[in-house]
Parts: structure tokens; C-alpha cells; sequence
């Protein structure tokens, strides 16, 4: 039996409700199982309760009448544009986006040869062996899977999706939604173990390390231009998005994250513009960067390597900041980052905050980084 669509409240939807439940009920039938068709015109609260006013349909006078939400059965649903509220419209748009993605799905037939033993695998394996194709994505960034399935008309007959519901044992759409799911408890855990200390890191002057981190995004569209330029990172040669972290010196704690912001604004920019200088002049602490972050007018808030350090300052910085790119190592295990990301950027948002949250467990766990201290005699 198929499953019945849910509707939503709005300005025209055509809704059935118990007469004897209407208000004023001046005029209406009295009997018990009398129903009417009504048309909903707005909502409102009486304490915390949801009620609607609706017209009776086909009334010339328009004349108002009220009834607590719940005795209201939605028939048909008026525009998505006049919902009432704005987690229906989103509901709305991907329910129905996750119906044709389903109804797709049901059209492609399971070939007879499973992919275990098909002529498919066989053609990937000797595409790998023969070095066509990396095996792992990392060595060639530039070779999607679009691209490797686009290689082999073989290829066409397997659904990679179906692969992985035999895996998992969950359907593509369901298995979509419970992944982005979890990804967004995973990000909003956030709050709890991404924050700058309550201690301000004592009597500490050097806080923390902070550095830009740059992923590869889908190209954004531009109303004028093909690419859009602002987008642009050097680290990737294509479309990007940059994070600032900020890792404290003396702790396995990320304390500082800001983003996403286009990858073509420089690191310096955003550290100026966008909260942690303001920060760091706050708690008058101050930061250790790459050379990236060179520039006077900001020199007593970021320290970056210069030439007039001693050699036990300069060794430090070195060993503060490399251990800055081992956490963005841990950042870039994961592949969804690490490759192109093909999702909007709020998606890009929460699949990045998730990895940084667990990158954070695991810096506290089973993977801590090293300290930076040096001897003031170092040599």
C-alpha cells in the first residue's frame, strides 16, 4: 500500500472539519456528523494552542470562522509559497525532490549478472592495474567518478546506490536522509567541545595557532560569468571554500572555528575582518600563523615566523604550526572534504563542522597531537 502524502497548512487549502467545532457556530447545523468544506485563511494562537480561521468554500459573504487546529483534516494544499510555516515549505521541496529521486530509482532494472561477477568489475580492476584509474582518489583529483563511470558503457547497467543498499541494508533515499541526519547532530555538537576556554588560557600571551583551511566545492554559478572568481582557491586550482581554525598551543583543543567563507578571500583578510583579530584584542592574547598573515598593522595580535627570531622562538613557531597541519590532516582523511564537494554550501557547512567535531574526539582519544615546547637552550 502506498504511503499516504502528508499536507500542509496554508492560505487556500481546502480543509473538512467537524461543523459542531467551528466558532462562532451561530446559524450552522447542529447535528453531530455534519461536516463542512472550508478554505484556510490564516493561523493563530490561543495560549499554546494552533488554530486557523477559514471561510466556508463557495461562501459569497466570506464571513470568518475559527477552530483549534486539531479538528481540521487538510484536503488539498495551496500554494507552497502561501504555507504557513516555513519547515513545511522546506519539507515540502524535499519530499518531493526524495519522490522523484524514488521514482527514478524504481525504473532501473537489477541486471541478471551481479556486480561481483560481472564484466564491469572486471574492466575497473584492469582500468586500476593499468593505472588509468588511481586507486585511491586522492592520487587524481581531477578524475571524478562521473568521469570513471563514463569510461565503460558496461558500467551503465550497475547503480553504485543499489551497491550500497545491498550493504547497508537501507534504500538510497532513506539511507540519504538518515546520513544528513546524523551529520547534523554530529555539527551541532559543537557548542560543546569547540569553544575558547573559560581560563583564557591563563597567563599565556601565544593562545593558539590558526591557519585557513580550503575544500573543493562545485563550480558556483554567477549571474554575469561562467566562474565566479571570488570562489577561486590556489590550493586546489578551482572553486573552494575556506575555514579558520584555531587550535589551542598548550591542550588537544580546537577552540576557534569561522566559516565557510569563498576561498578566493585571503587568509589575512578574513582574520582581519571576520572575528578573530577582534577576538584575540579582547582576551589580549595573541596568535602564531604562517607567513601568510604578515602585516604591520596587526603585529601584536599575530606572530608569524620572521627573521628576527632566536632560534628556540623560531623552532617553536615551526613545531606550533606543523602541528596546526596535522589536525588539518585529520581534517582531510575524510573523502567527502578532501575530494570535490558536490552539495550546497549550507550542506558543506554542516559535513564540515561534523568533521571537525569528530577530529576534536579524536585528538582527546586515540589520536593526540604532540607538544611544542622547547628548551631555551636549544641550539
Amino acid at each position: 500500500m502506498a504511503k499516504k502524502k502528508r499536507l500542509f497548512p496554508g492560505i487556500g487549502a481546502k480543509c473538512t472539519i467537524l461543523t459542531r467545532f467551528m466558532k462562532p457556530n451561530g446559524g450552522l447545523s447542529k447535528e453531530k456528523d455534519h461536516r463542512s468544506i472550508v478554505v484556510l485563511k490564516e493561523f493563530f494562537y490561543e495560549g499554546h494552542r494552533l488554530c486557523f480561521r477559514f471561510n466556508l468554500d463557495g461562501d459569497d459573504q466570506q464571513k470568518i470562522y475559527h477552530s483549534n487546529a486539531r479538528y481540521v483534516r487538510i484536503d488539498s494544499e495551496g500554494s507552497i509559497d502561501d504555507f504557513f510555516f516555513e519547515a513545511d515549505k522546506k519539507k515540502r521541496h524535499d519530499g518531493d525532490a526524495i519522490e522523484k529521486a524514488e521514482a527514478i530509482m524504481s525504473k532501473k532494472k537489477e541486471p541478471a549478472i551481479k556486480w561481483k561477477r560481472s564484466r564491469a568489475r572486471q574492466l575497473l580492476y584492469q582500468d586500476i592495474m593499468d593505472n588509468k584509474v588511481p586507486l585511491d582518489p586522492k592520487d587524481d583529483l581531477s578524475l571524478s567518478l562521473e568521469d570513471i563511470f563514463s569510461m565503460h558503457a558496461e558500467y551503465a547497467e550497475y547503480d553504485f546506490e543499489r551497491q550500497r543498499e545491498a550493504t547497508f541494508q537501507y534504500c538510497p533515499s532513506w539511507s540519504r536522509r538518515k546520513i544528513w541526519f546524523w551529520i547534523n547532530r554530529i555539527a551541532a555538537l559543537q557548542s560543546e567541545k569547540i569553544f575558547w576556554p573559560k581560563d583564557n588560557f591563563g597567563n599565556d600571551i601565544w593562545a593558539i595557532t590558526v591557519d585557513g583551511v580550503h575544500c573543493w566545492i562545485q563550480e558556483p554559478t554567477h549571474q554575469e560569468f561562467s566562474k565566479d572568481t571570488s570562489y577561486f582557491s590556489h590550493k586546489y586550482n578551482h572553486a573552494g571554500l575556506c575555514y579558520e581554525l584555531g587550535i589551542s598551543k598548550g591542550s588537544n583543543r580546537l577552540v576557534w572555528m569561522n566559516g565557510p567563507f569563498p576561498a578566493g578571500k585571503s587568509d589575512l583578510k578574513i582574520f582581519q575582518e571576520d572575528g578573530l583579530k577582534a577576538m584575540l584584542i579582547a582576551k589580549k592574547k595573541m596568535c602564531i600563523a604562517d607567513g601568510g598573515y604578515a602585516g604591520s598593522d596587526h603585529i601584536h595580535h599575530c606572530s608569524t615566523p620572521n627573521i628576527h627570531d632566536s632560534r628556540p622562538v623560531r623552532r617553536f613557531k615551526a613545531r606550533a604550526l606543523k602541528r596546526h597541519e596535522k589536525f588539518n590532516g585529520l581534517i582531510k582523511n575524510f573523502h567527502s572534504v578532501d575530494c570535490r564537494f558536490r552539495h550546497s554550501i549550507g550542506k558543506f557547512k554542516s559535513v564540515f563542522e561534523a568533521i571537525c567535531v569528530i577530529c576534536q574526539y579524536q585528538i582527546e582519544t586515540d589520536k593526540p597531537l604532540y607538544h611544542v615546547l622547547v628548551e631555551a637552550n636549544f641550539q
